[in-house]
């Protein structure tokens, strides 16, 4: 999903005329923008001047692609062999630096602007390199394709030429880059990232990376043009080992042995710390040196740095933990094992039917239960209003799994194993069901866990307390159809579930001249003003559709194309999560807007949750699915009774208020 401008909605609202339908919509204001103040460059957290134009990086896999055009004239293997190895290495060190170190913590979070500008940016790194190698290989033919019994010498002369030339020419060219007009045109790029990730070491601005292979460059050329030999090897080693190296600089690592700390050691002068390197993210005049502090010290730039441990609540603390399981191909794409810079990635369709797409994720499940964890995989934990601690943990399994009624005991069954090792080894008895955890055919909305706790010999007198979160859904998806003005008709998908029908009742009873047509089999309600149909093709004579219920894309496809000449939709709100672009939808001439509701959002600022409590669920930062939060809410207030089966619409108006007083709101709205 694509957060829009207000231009693009002004403009799409007036093609549509949609204006009075929106216009008392709270979900449509904008963000408001955050400031931050300026500090002096001698002050932890200064923010450098870069005005430079952002550049256009959605064409670089075409630009990582334009040395194979050479081909024939020189050989590209060890260039993509080279580039791949690295961009390999890069996110393996970014996985186990989130899994060891970022994820034992909620205070190191990354705001979701750096990690798509990061994103962008450091494949750059790659490509420089591979450009300019072409380059070198069609001028110099022989420059990397000695004899392979020369590798270790040409390697030792890469190594040399690094420690006596690189080195001490980076320090004055990095010094020269701290200069206002190069900090303006280039280097503050790179200095926009306050709080780094490993990757922040490859992630500069285009024509600072020019700049490096400057200065970088006399590590290979050197000892070419000085002893006439040199090996593409050679040259792989030295990137991958300045790569890891430059890496650790940028990671949340603490060294404070004396073997690098000690005026004594001669490592201290040879090898930095990740502290000596993010003293100079953090002074900003100091600490230029690439990896040997030596050069520091010689012209008395050097200054200590220790980056201050921050106090957390104890490491062991569990108070409450939130269920989901896998929701996906596109789900599992977006996960930080698999790439750190996707954790707030929009849910991803491939080519594939979305049926293959789950058999596909059913079967790299079944690997993953059978080699790493049978149970689950847990998330980074998160604070909870300063004193809780909470985490969601991710079943090994799939949307396969929840379509097979076969599979039901088992998934119940382990949910039971999880709630009961979470007790056992972490002490909590708070959980909610995220979900298809909470599917009415498989646990009847949690009533069946509950049963499952009180027959269980160990859990039974445990006083574990199981949550849907379900009230707070209803909550904002009833205040978000409830803020559309001069709404008098709807056509509803999916109200014949708890969900659906509480809302329906409310806005009955909120808004009396409000009619509502269910699609659906089953009559469930009993009111005038509902009516409901089988007939999918009925949606297309209302402005605003309700989706709370996941349909296949042939039923949608089939429905327009019935009524394609008759089209009145305007608007598709859409609950379903992970709520997923429907094509039948977007390609249709009629330009219906899909938009996704029953999203909460908060203010960056807000301190009532800290960590990464958002990520991994095809939305914004900052934002947090209503059930979620719901489950939060009864842990902070301590709720000792299951909120489980049937919605008490009398609990609704309460939550929304604990919603409202905790500083969050219904998120505007955001295109499928």
């Amino acid at each position: 999903m694509v957060d829009m401008s207000t231009k693009q909605q002004q403009q799409q609202q007036q093609q549509l005329g949609q204006e009075e339908i929106l216009s008392a919509s709270s979900m449509a204001k904008e963000d408001k923008p955050t400031t931050m103040k300026k500090q002096g460059t001698d002050q932890i957290g200064f923010v450098p001047s870069h005005t430079a134009k952002e550049r256009v990086t959605r064409y670089d896999w075409l630009n990582f692609l334009v040395p194979a055009l050479f081909y024939k004239v020189t050989p590209i293997g060890p260039l993509y062999l080279t580039a791949i190895t690295r961009m390999l290495v890069t996110h393996i060190i970014l996985s186990l630096h989130y899994t060891f170190v970022d994820k034992k913590s909620y205070l190191n979070k990354i705001s979701a602007k750096q990690l798509k500008r990061e994103r962008d940016d450091y494949f750059t790194a790659y490509i420089m390199h591979m450009w300019s190698q072409v380059a070198l290989q069609l001028l110099f033919p022989g420059m990397f394709f000695s004899d392979a019994k020369d590798i270790p010498e040409c390697m030792f002369r890469v190594f040399m030429a690094h420690v006596f030339v690189v080195e001490p020419l980076y320090y004055f060219v990095h010094r020269w880059l701290h200069a206002p007009k190069q900090m303006k045109a280039m280097h503050g790029f790179h200095h926009l990232s306050i709080s780094t990730l490993p990757s922040t070491s490859l992630v500069q601005n285009f024509r600072e990376h020019m700049v490096y292979i400057c200065t970088f460059g006399p590590a290979f050329l050197g000892p070419y043009f000085l002893f006439g030999k040199q090996h593409w090897v050679a040259i792989a080693s030295y990137l991958l080992f300045f790569d890891i190296a430059n890496s650790y600089g940028h990671t949340n690592i603490r060294v404070r042995s004396w073997l690098f700390t000690s005026r004594y050691s001669p490592f201290t002068y040879l090898f930095y710390t990740p502290e000596f390197h993010l003293g100079h993210h953090a002074y900003f005049n100091s600490n230029y040196t690439l990896f040997m502090p030596v050069w520091d010290i010689l012209f008395g730039t050097y200054r200590s740095y220790q980056k201050k441990d921050r106090e957390e609540l104890p490491k062991d603390q569990q108070d409450f933990v939130f269920i989901g399981h896998n929701g996906g191909l596109g789900h599992f794409l977006t996960i930080p094992e698999l790439s750190f810079y996707n954790i707030y990635n929009d849910y991803v369709r491939t080519w594939l039917p979305i049926k293959m797409e789950f058999l596909i994720m059913h079967f790299i499940a079944a690997i993953y239960r059978t080699f790493v964890s049978k149970l689950y995989m847990g998330c980074p934990r998160f604070c909870i209003a300063n004193e809780y601690i909470g985490q969601i943990i991710v079943l090994a399994r799939t949307p396969y799994d929840y379509l097979t009624p076969s599979h039901y005991n088992v998934l119940n069954k382990e949910l039971l194993d999880c709630i009961k090792k979470e007790y056992k080894t972490k002490g909590t008895r708070y959980f909610g069901l995220g979900n298809l955890n909470k599917m009415k055919q498989l646990n009847d909305g949690g009533k069946e866990i509950v049963r499952m706790i009180q027959e269980d010999e160990y859990l039974r007198d445990k006083k574990i307390r199981i949550w849907t979160g379900d009230t707070c859904t209803v909550a904002s998806v009833y205040y978000a159809i409830a803020d559309i003005a001069d709404l008098d008709a709807f056509y509803y998908i999916g109200a014949g579930g708890k969900v659906g029908t509480a809302v329906c009742e409310l806005l009955t009873k909120s808004r009396p001249n409000l009619k509502i047509r269910i699609f659906s089999r089953n009559q469930v309600l009993d009111h005038p003003n509902i009516t409901y149909s089988t007939d999918l093709k009925e949606m297309a004579d209302y402005k605003v559709v309700l989706i709370g219920k996941f349909l296949s894309e042939k039923m949608y496809a089939k429905a327009m194309a019935e009524a394609k000449d008759g089209v009145q939709t305007q608007l598709l709100l859409d609950y379903t999560v992970p709520a997923m672009p429907i094509q039948a939808i977007r390609k249709h001439p009629a330009n219906i807007l899909h938009y996704k509701i029953g999203m909460l959002k908060t203010e960056p600022n807000n301190t009532f949750l800290k960590g990464y409590y958002d990520m991994c669920m095809g939305h914004p930062q900052h934002h947090i699915v209503p059930c979620h939060f719901g489950c939060i809410l009864n842990a902070v207030a301590g709720r000792e009774t299951d909120e489980v089966g049937d919605i008490s619409l009398d609990e609704v108006e309460k939550i929304w208020k604990q919603v409202l007083a905790r500083g969050f709101e219904n998120a505007r709205l955001q295109l499928c």
